[in-house]
């Protein structure tokens, strides 16, 4: 990753792919967390050239390089891939897009549309999608919060539907202008995000609750219905499975799980570039974390009910079996272990915790 712009535009570093820019003219634009941006002229074209500061493997450019995948979400019209680049020791050392001029994220931008927007892109990598990891994502987490010291622990089963997508980062922050509208242009990692995300295939839930928590930090909770009318907008461009009831169980992790893995990223963000106000504003939310994990707890006991309901059923079909007991006290028996057991289901599935 110590390569020089000049040496990585010249095909001098690294492994080069896609269009190349060899004798471009160059002026540095800006600088952000992902790199150093320059705006480059080569053969009529103007191009948007990111040199990234860190290496955190090559997930873009080989998203980007596999054709079938590429060519269905550009086909949706609301994405903006790379179209070059050079990767260094298996790293994303450069890359290169046609130039768009960015998309601020004010309140002059339709959240709503970018959400459906971006549910119609995700729905596009459907046909590559695997079944859901949870054992692979309970682990990241665990990595996660024993690397930043959190005193919370949050494990899901998630529901089958919850299928992990190829690796790709959307978000309200790098979005660009285009025909049909605003499109998101899939950044790399930056370095706190590859140590605090939950790297790999990530389901269409995670997105979504990603770009929620970027909306509510830019200050547009209020706006458009907030994060409900903002998922649901989300959900219209998405397959509908995703965002059906059971995977939205905060039983099963559903939308909770991965606003906690969010919060996480943004608490690593915080401590590593030491942002005391964000510092301060995740601590509070994983505050309120361990209340809902309590409150999860106290419910669980209701659905025990259920198994002790379901022991006095089989307790009073044996004592009647064995002549213990006479068949209407058996049937008295019976009648309230399962008036017990469905009394507590019923408590346990109406105090769920909703996921907005």
């Amino acid at each position: 990753m110590a390569a020089s712009l000049e040496d990585l535009l010249n095909d001098n570093a690294g492994v080069w792919w896609g269009a190349k820019i060899a004798g471009a003219t160059v002026d540095p634009v800006r600088a952000d967390r992902h790199g150093h941006w320059f705006l480059a002229e080569h053969d009529g074209a103007t191009y948007d050239v990111l040199l990234c500061s860190f290496g955190t493997g090559r997930a873009l450019s080989s998203l980007a390089q596999h054709t079938d995948r590429a060519s269905a979400m550009n086909a949706a019209g609301r994405v903006q891939l790379p179209v070059g680049g050079c990767t260094v020791d298996g790293h994303d050392a450069l890359l290169i897009w046609p130039h768009a001029a960015l998309v601020p994220l004010d309140a002059s931008l339709g959240l709503c549309d970018q959400f459906r927007a971006a549910g119609r892109v995700l729905a596009t990598l459907e046909p590559w999608a695997t079944p859901p990891v949870e054992r692979r994502w309970n682990d990241a987490l665990a990595t996660v919060e024993q690397r930043l010291g959190a005193s919370t622990l949050w494990r899901a089963p998630h529901d089958r539907v919850t299928v992990g997508l190829p690796d790709v980062q959307l978000s309200l922050h790098s979005l660009v202008e285009g025909y049909e509208g605003p499109r998101f242009r899939p950044l790399p990692r930056t370095v706190d995000e590859a140590l605090t995300g939950v790297l790999g295939r990530r389901p269409g839930l995670a997105h979504a609750m990603a770009l929620e928590g970027e909306a509510v930090e830019a200050g547009r909770a209020a706006d458009e219905g907030g994060p409900r009318g903002w998922f649901a907008a989300w959900s219209e461009g998405a397959p509908s499975a995703w965002s059906r009831p059971r995977a939205q169980s905060t039983y099963r992790g559903g939308l909770w799980i991965w606003r906690y893995a969010d919060v996480m990223r943004w608490r690593g963000r915080a401590l590593a570039w030491d942002d005391e106000d964000l510092q301060a504003a995740t601590k509070t939310w994983l505050e309120d974390v361990d209340r809902l994990q309590a409150r999860l707890g106290v419910l669980r006991m209701w659905r025990s009910l259920l198994w002790l309901g379901a022991a006095g059923v089989a307790a009073a079909w044996y004592a009647h079996a064995l002549d213990a007991l006479s068949q209407g006290p058996s049937l008295v028996l019976a009648a309230a272990s399962m008036a017990v057991g469905a009394g507590g289901w019923l408590r346990y599935r109406a105090a769920e915790p909703g996921p907005f």
